[in-house]
């Protein structure tokens, strides 16, 4: 026997060692994942229930469960009978785990935030079994970004993960070696200082410990990753040209490191930011450079982590820069404690914050070289900005692949993974937008079974999808009740040519039929996209379709050699429409303004703010000062008739007085009232309710001079944002509104604006074109002449449509033309053709 041979056998005997060395196993359960969202009663319905029980929801944002079935059956007999399932994604043993090596950190004990007992953390062991960071799985370093105070770059728990811009620092002191623009940024950038010496700083360092202090080295404490390069950016200021700096040099390092492959410039993928102003809202237009720093660096592929506001106030309604923010690349972070619970000082939105993660009590590094404990959203953030950097670390292929041909969607992609991948806690549902707190296994877990582009196949996705209802509908670009509309998908292909690409659109939404449901898109290249605008999808809906309806489809593709790929995409039909506007850009109109009690009323035309340009009402001073005392002034809107289903909705500008010592309270606000058929007015509140109530105990427990005491309103400092209110319990009822605005007698500030006022209600049925009875075809030659009678309605349109097959009705062929006209003459078809039938619809205005 020859040396090689005995090498093969070797290497065969130890692979089938390896194979039959399966992990031990709970007997009598396993794990299944579904491909689709489902519910527990679903999924039982799914099984035999004398074969498998669905016992509880495991991963409720991944659709996991766990199934009991009789401890006799063979673990991995079951768990072959589930894997036929067409529902599952996979099925698996619960297998027994070994006690893992847990970091030899002496304080790793300490932080709360990586394991408990009461399972009140962020899975940081379980994750870490994924991996610990560094790396992504193309050898690339990952890099964080720190946008704080400063750190202490040489704490000995910090500086091995300190990035280093080598051909800085193996350059000449004072020279730009490598020709970024930035003189001798060997660790970072200072904002402050506008040079490459950063500044220690406490703060930044204790925030720096938690995204990555060097992890298992019998020293102190650890960090989310155990390795990776953190990039200290000192701009954590009250200037926010100092922030625009700081910012701006996180951008260029991750667009060079794009733009030389990697050999220059930085790896980031997340920054830190813990600072911000509170009570402020980014879509003022008094913050625009916000957003603007955020999407240029989540074009690049950055995320950004932003610490909410430390006060517990609610940021939908009450504003915070840059929580705020629209930017689609920003990850809002509040508090949450070792019980689960939100910090009682922390901010919260459904719409603005994202996530909570742990953030009191946090043990991390310090400035004097040790370690200590801080509370704060300050705290909370890192732990989100450093999962994003485990993400990458654990990153499957088909995600590194994506990541680097898309870097703004491979983000974005990033990102819902990790909300998907939060645990639900009570604290958090309803006041954010996951509803949970961080899930680090969750989200590592998540990204590393990304299935994404293999270069040998397509990889198809969905980049569009309208709905026109020019030919089959009303032409009004709404898709509305009884209305059918044709459907255009756009597909991108970011693997191998796909040719002959076909789709099949289907929904299991009640309220619509598909009419076509087969569409082509020919054959879609490489980074190219197709579409089936010649051949569309075709569906109705229903007359008792909802207000604000989304639909939810399933678009399975399929191409030649094999390839087929189930795709999901949504459309919104129904829409409420605008039944009155006024944006007091004509003077006063039918609006009026009165006292309602005392003698002072300043409403007034103005143009000293506006939401849109040029004027707005302005209930306080005619000039730049500020509102009188003692005034309880209203602004009172023309007479209107309320459609169904109908809503107010309004832009404002607000700064006026409130309590010190009682938060909740304001001395001064505006609230809106209601007159029903002419009947004395009432007040309403607003969907997401008034932030303030007036105040009705003033101190000592005297009654306030206040006009509306214990009223709710609107309060504050706020910058222009948009109010919706339902008045759907008005419908057919004619209404006035009244804007009141009431001070006490003592404090002043600007007053309350208000701009672009709209009802929007529901739309009526819209008509489907219509056959027209008596055309009169006649042939000669080779024209054919048609004529009709006209509508009785004034601006029909005339639709001519035309089949040359017998088995297609008209109207499902071809379309030939519209007019406004009673005649048509179309030239050249019958010399042509054997067969033709004509039809003819109107569609009315």
């Amino acid at each position: 026997m020859s040396r090689r041979l005995i090498l093969l056998c070797l290497v065969i005997f130890a692979v089938t060692v390896t194979v039959n060395a399966a992990p031990e196993a709970v007997p009598g359960q396993a794990l299944v994942r579904f491909a689709n969202p489902i519910t527990i009663e679903q999924a039982q319905a799914e099984f035999n229930p004398g074969e498998f029980r669905v016992e509880k929801v495991l991963v409720r944002q991944l659709n996991i469960f766990l199934v009991k079935f009789d401890p006799k059956l063979d673990v991995l007999q079951a768990v072959d009978m589930l894997k036929g399932h067409p529902k599952l994604l996979w099925a698996q043993a619960d297998h027994i785990l070994s006690q893992r090596v847990t970091p030899n950190d002496p304080l790793y004990s300490s932080q709360w935030a990586w394991f408990q007992a009461t399972d009140r953390d962020i899975d940081a062991p379980e994750a870490w079994d994924i991996a610990t960071g560094g790396t992504n799985i193309g050898g690339d370093d990952i890099v964080v970004a720190v946008v704080d105070g400063g750190c202490l770059l040489t704490h000995p728990d910090l500086a091995a993960n300190i990035w280093q811009n080598s051909a800085e620092v193996n350059g000449v002191n004072g020279v730009d070696d490598d020709n970024n623009g930035y003189v001798d940024d060997r660790n970072g950038w200072d904002g402050y200082a506008n040079d490459g010496t950063i500044p220690t700083d406490n703060h930044g360092t204790h925030v720096s410990g938690t995204i990555g202090a060097v992890t298992n080295n019998g020293s102190m404490v650890a960090g989310v990753n155990w390795n990776v390069k953190i990039m200290e950016v000192a701009a954590s200021s009250s200037q926010t040209s100092v922030i625009s700096v700081g910012y701006c040099y996180v951008l260029d390092q991750k667009t060079l490191w794009w733009t030389s492959g990697g050999t220059q410039g930085a790896n980031v993928v997340s920054t830190n930011s813990s600072f911000g102003v509170d009570l402020a809202f980014c879509t003022s237009g008094s913050y625009p450079v916000w957003n603007d720093l955020y999407n240029a660096m989540g074009e690049v592929g950055i995320l950004s982590a932003c610490a909410t506001a430390n006060a517990n106030y609610n940021v939908d309604t009450q504003g915070d820069v840059p929580t705020s923010c629209s930017s689609p690349y920003i990850i809002a972070v509040t508090n949450t404690t070792s019980s689960d619970t939100k910090n009682s000082g922390a901010a919260y939105g459904a719409t603005t914050i994202d996530l909570g993660a742990p953030g009191t009590s946090i043990t991390s590094t310090t400035s004097n070289g040790s370690t200590g404990s801080l509370t704060g959203t300050s705290m909370a953030t890192p732990h989100v900005a450093g999962a994003v950097a485990l993400m990458h670390s654990a990153a499957s292929l088909g995600f590194y692949n994506y990541y680097n041909l898309y870097p703004d969607s491979g983000a974005l992609a990033l990102k819902q993974m990790l909300l998907d991948g939060t645990d639900p806690i009570a604290a958090l549902a309803g006041i954010t937008v996951s509803g949970g707190r961080l899930n680090l296994y969750n989200a590592c877990l998540a990204i590393s079974e990304f299935v994404g582009p293999n270069p040998e196949e397509p990889y198809i996705t969905v980049a569009q999808a309208v709905s026109n209802d020019t030919l089959t509908g009303d032409a009004d670009g709404a898709w509305e009740r009884t209305e059918q509309v044709e459907i255009v998908v756009t597909l991108n292909n970011l693997g191998e040519d796909a040719l002959n690409v076909q789709a099949t659109l289907t929904t299991l939404d009640p309220y619509v039929t598909i009419g076509d449901g087969i569409g082509t898109f020919g054959d879609i290249p490489n980074l190219a996209e197709g579409d089936n605008s010649a051949d569309v999808f075709t569906a109705t809906l229903a007359p008792d379709a909802p207000l604000d309806h989304s639909i939810d489809f399933v678009l399975t593709v399929t191409a030649d050699s094999g390839y087929s790929r189930e795709l999901t995409l949504s459309l919104d039909a129904n829409p409420k429409v605008t039944y009155f506007e006024e944006n007091f850009e004509n003077g006063s109109g039918d609006w009026t303004h009165e006292i309602i009690s005392g003698v002072v009323d300043q409403w007034h035309l103005s143009t000293e703010q506006n939401h849109t340009p040029n004027s707005a009402w302005k209930c306080g001073d005619t000039g730049t000062g500020n509102y009188a005392n003692a005034q309880d002034a209203g602004l009172v809107s023309p007479s209107v008739v309320i459609a169904d289903d109908s809503e107010l909705r309004f832009w404002y500008s607000l700064d006026s007085e409130l309590s010190v010592a009682y938060t909740d309270s304001a001395y001064d606000g505006g609230n809106v009232w209601i007159s029903v058929n002419g009947g004395p007015y009432s007040l309403i509140s607003p969907v997401s309710d008034y932030p303030k109530d007036f105040r009705y105990l003033a101190g000592g427990g005297n009654p306030a001079s206040g006009p509306q005491p214990g009223n709710p309103c609107f309060a504050g400092p706020t910058t222009w944002r948009e109010t919706v209110f339902d008045l759907s319990t008005y419908a057919d009822s004619t209404v006035q509104f009244r804007f009141r605005f009431s001070t006490d007698a003592a404090g002043a500030r600007e007053g309350w604006y208000i701009d672009d006022v709209r009802l929007l209600g529901a739309p009526g049925a819209s008509a489907a074109p219509q056959p027209v009875d008596g055309l009169v075809i006649l042939s000669e030659g080779y024209d054919t002449f048609l004529h009709w009678p006209p509508s009785s309605t004034n601006g029909a349109v005339y639709n001519i449509y035309m089949s040359t097959e017998q088995n297609i009705e008209p109207v499902n062929g071809t379309l030939v033309a519209q007019t406004a006209d009673t005649f048509y003459v179309h030239s050249g078809i019958v010399d042509t053709s054997d067969y033709v039938i004509y039809q003819v619809t109107v569609s009315l205005p």
